[in-house]
């Protein structure tokens, strides 16, 4: 049946590109097209049949373009890799489709809820047991920007009317012109923007999807689940949802001077009226349908109550006389659109207050005996109030701890608590915060304005913040790093002493050696009577790991390695105190950011460090991967919670096995290993020279690609400056992906074969590690890699490339030995994908080089410099588009 949806995707992919050259003669003419199934001629023949004249006739073809025609073959290339893109999320619903149709509780698909309820009551857990571990159940999800989800709104609107065209056609209806029209449309819309893009337009473009398909896919989880567990008990819960949806975009500080206060107030702002105006759209909905009236049913006295308390409160049109659920549902709207500033009048003061009155609604209903129609027309609004509450998502603060010091260093000064406090040790620091924490006082005298940006920065932020996430402090190092966050918070009355703030203060540990002090911090925090009373007060304490910054630090094996041993350290830490931690995994989307199957990784977690709450980041360009189509957010989310209560219920339940010895030494010794070969590349001299000439990492932090600087202070010469999203992002570009396996290879040997072949068989946590490597190694091209060479010095490439070319083969071949098979041996679908995308991802790639020549030998201020600059950027986003990961 497979195969016969892969002939389904094959011809839509064909009319997708047929469209796309009839718009691409249409508007920019037949030369254009010429040129472009010229150069996807010879790129389809080399990745066949490889020769040195066919290579040397399509770069000379290449370079012989004007700038104009080499920005439409970008375009062209880029433009089809979206439609493809499109057409293979189609593929995914269709095989998710045919597939739940053939599950069974007997024979139930894999990583489904079927699949899952099944598990556990074969390891022996009754109905209540079961049940009680969905309560507990809590997957937060955090919504981050990402550079290279920056297409515009207009373009994601033609892209989903492209995908509707295509669905009505698959029914038969003639639309094939209008689909032909759309793609036209397509084609002559410019796919970037004229300036960087705000904060602003990357909350929108994030929360985007938080009011369509995750909207959608939420309730029928709930439903999902709860049908899984009464096929298999034959009793059906009433489950409260298992997600969460928080958020960074707008609040996080770190390295970003464009998130002010202002721009955290408005997101807040923002989020709160999209989802204001959802629920306004939901009960409009009820009351369009809710169309009972009183001589057919006769409704309960908790409803007869309710309405008459609403006609105290509310002044209500004299509409739907005898109607009751529509004059009920009439209270909700006025006092949702008095939240909007739309309606006089009293809103609600809670998303609990609003939940209640749907689940009287709901209640009234099923006294009635139309439990179906509750199920059907009120609890899918009820249970997204509980998912995304009145203000959609809960905003994050994130600032580093650096900043964080500065201001408190002036708030302890101008209060004559400390003249330096920045010239203070860790110890000092925390003893003194710890002492003026214990009293309860501002120490800005009244109408004080701050002096630096810092302090007016931080106490702005904290005032204007009311969708209370957390406050996130990276680089975290000593616990005086988070003591500082409560003193801001006295500040602007938010602490009281002894008592818990109204928020999380998390720690971000990082680098490898922050991971690995990681363990001492926590135990210090938790020992410090100040922090451990608002630990107690919150009900645990979240830690964050990062996984971009320790991979950059230390290499994929050893930050992977690093984190492991971190989480169980902390857990440790945490348990002696009696204190549940929770963890939140700053997780990318590449696989030297911690990226990949998420559900996977999580069941590669060590065991006794899970729980019943976790926390992931989503980046942009996973949201639109994962959560453009109602379906695929479904089978995400699902995979992600089979995962997650598998972990929960052995670490509820089951003693897990302990770590072997032998198994934990290998790591130690290759992790050790690894980290020493790859700072040994990063640390040689002149391999900043390289990276910089070979990669468009220049490039990246010139072009309006995102809102978020690339360097972490002004332009740097070191590697250690470089944010992490950049670093990777340039090494992928290139088709290197270094982030996502250099190292390993001498890490590997430092392991006999046998033990590791036993470690991959045996433990998730070598498993996906290894898996994770495998898929970047897929991802990278040598050839492609080489051709970027022309723009480095020879010397430099003569003393570099060849070492790293020689790891790739080594890592790969290890890998593969190790795996007793092919490095995509678990991934034929990707295998496949990745066989007929790379010769649709060449040309950008060639082009590209021949760009980063140009724009590198064109002075600044020629009038070609912005005409180059947005062709690099379109280079830059189809890559992206092609290898469907950025960094």
């Amino acid at each position: 049946m497979e195969d016969v949806l892969f002939a389904e995707l094959k011809r839509e992919v064909d009319l997708l590109g047929r469209a796309l050259g009839k718009a691409i003669r249409t508007l920019s003419g037949e030369r254009v097209f010429a040129l472009e199934e010229r150069i996807r001629e010879l790129t389809k023949a080399l990745r066949h049949a490889p020769s040195e004249a066919g290579r040397q006739e399509l770069l000379g073809l290449i370079q012989g373009l004007s700038l104009l025609e080499a920005e439409a073959v970008v375009r062209a290339f880029s433009t089809y890799f979206h439609l493809v893109n499109l057409a293979e999320e189609r593929q995914r619903v269709r095989v998710n489709r045919e597939r739940e149709k053939r599950s069974t509780p007997q024979a139930p698909r894999s990583e489904s809820f079927l699949a899952l309820v099944g598990q556990l009551k074969a390891q022996g857990l009754g109905y209540e047991e079961v049940v009680a571990v969905f309560s507990r159940l809590r997957l937060h999800l955090t919504f981050t920007a990402h550079p290279t989800e920056t297409r515009r709104r207009t373009q994601r609107h033609h892209l989903a009317e492209v995908q509707r065209l295509l669905e009505r056609l698959e029914r038969g209806e003639p639309v094939l012109e209008e689909l032909e029209a759309r793609v036209m449309l397509l084609w002559g819309t410019t796919e970037l923007r004229k300036s960087r893009p705000s904060v602003e337009d990357e909350v929108k473009g994030g929360l985007f999807y938080a009011t369509g398909a995750l909207w959608q896919a939420v309730p029928r989880l709930v439903e999902g689940l709860e049908r899984a567990v009464e096929a298999h008990y034959g009793r059906r819960p009433d489950l409260a949802p298992p997600l969460v949806f928080r958020s960074w975009i707008g609040g996080d500080r770190d390295g970003n001077p464009n998130v002010t206060p202002e721009v955290t107030a408005w997101a807040q702002k923002y989020a709160r009226e999209l989802a204001l105006r959802q629920f306004v759209a939901g009960v409009d909905e009820q009351i369009r349908d809710l169309s009972l009236t009183e001589d057919r049913v006769a409704i309960g006295r908790e409803l007869r109550l309710a309405l008459e308390e609403q006609a105290r409160r509310l002044v209500l049109p004299e509409r739907f006389q005898g109607e009751p659920y529509r004059r009920f549902g009439m209270g909700l709207r006025y006092r949702l659109r008095s939240l909007l500033g739309e309606q006089p009048g009293p809103g609600y003061e809670s998303t609990q207050e609003f939940a209640g009155d749907l689940r009287k609604m709901e209640a009234s209903l099923e006294q009635l005996g139309l439990g179906d129609v509750a199920r059907a027309f009120v609890r899918p609004l009820r249970l997204n109030a509980l998912a995304f509450g009145l203000d959609l998502v809960a905003l994050d603060l994130r600032e580093e701890s650096r900043a964080l010091s500065e201001a408190v260093a002036e708030l302890l000064r101008v209060g004559g608590v400390e003249e330096n406090y920045l010239a203070l040790g860790p110890e000092a620091r925390e003893a003194l915060l710890t002492q003026e924490l214990a009293i309860a006082r501002p120490l800005a005298p009244v109408g004080y304005r701050p002096q630096t940006k810092a302090l007016q920065t931080a106490l702005e932020a904290l005032r204007s913040w009311r969708a209370r996430g957390a406050h996130v402090v990276s680089m975290t190092h000593y616990p005086s790093d988070l003591l500082e966050v409560l003193l801001l918070a006295r500040e602007v009355g938010l602490y009281r002493p002894g008592r818990a703030l109204p928020f999380d203060v998390v720690p971000l540990f990082e680098t490898l050696s922050d991971l690995q002090n990681a363990p001492e911090v926590v135990a210090r925090l938790l020992d410090n009577p100040v922090f451990m009373a608002h630990v107690q007060g919150r009900g645990g304490l979240e830690v964050m790991i990062g996984y971009s910054d320790s991979n950059k630090d230390a290499g994929f094996l050893a930050a992977n390695w690093a984190l492991y041993q971190a989480q169980e350290a902390i857990s440790a830490v945490a348990k002696s105190r009696n204190v549940q931690v929770y963890y939140f995994h700053g997780r990318g989307t590449s696989t030297a950011r911690g990226g990949g199957t998420a559900g996977r990784a999580i069941a590669s977690l060590p065991p006794g460090t899970v729980g019943s709450r976790m926390r992931l980041t989503e980046q942009g360009e996973a949201l639109a991967d994962r959560y453009a189509h109602p379906e695929l957010a479904y089978r995400n989310l699902e995979q992600m919670l089979y995962h997650l209560a598998l972990a929960s219920a052995r670490d509820l339940y089951g003693q897990a096995e302990p770590l072997p010895e032998l198994w934990r030494e290998a790591m130690e010794r290759a992790a050790r290993r690894s980290t020493e070969v790859y700072r040994e590349l990063l640390l040689r001299p002149g391999f900043f020279e390289f990276y910089e000439q070979l990669t468009p990492i220049r490039e990246i932090g010139a072009l309006n690609i995102a809102s978020r600087p690339v360097y972490r202070s002004g332009r740097v010469r070191e590697i250690k400056d470089l944010r992490a999203i950049p670093w990777v992002m340039s090494w992928t570009q290139v088709r290197l992906l270094i982030p996502g396996w250099y190292g390993l290879a001498e890490g590997l040997e430092e392991i006999p074969l046998s033990l590791r072949q036993e470690m991959f068989t045996r433990w998730p946590f070598f498993a996906t590690t290894l898996d994770s490597a495998a898929i970047a190694l897929a991802k990278a091209d040598l050839g492609i890699a080489r051709e970027y060479l022309r723009l480095v010095e020879p010397e430099l490439a003569e003393r570099f490339f060849p070492s790293i070319a020689q790891a790739f083969e080594k890592t790969k071949a290890l890998l593969e030995e190790t795996f007793q098979g092919p490095l995509l041996r678990n991934h034929p679908v990707l295998a496949r994908q990745t066989e007929l995308r790379n010769p649709y991802v060449d040309p950008i790639s060639l082009v590209q080089v021949e760009l980063l020549a140009r724009y590198r030998r064109t002075p600044p201020e020629s009038p070609e410099r912005p005409g180059l600059e947005r062709a690099l950027m379109l280079s830059i986003l189809g890559i992206a588009a092609g290898l469907r990961n950025a960094g």
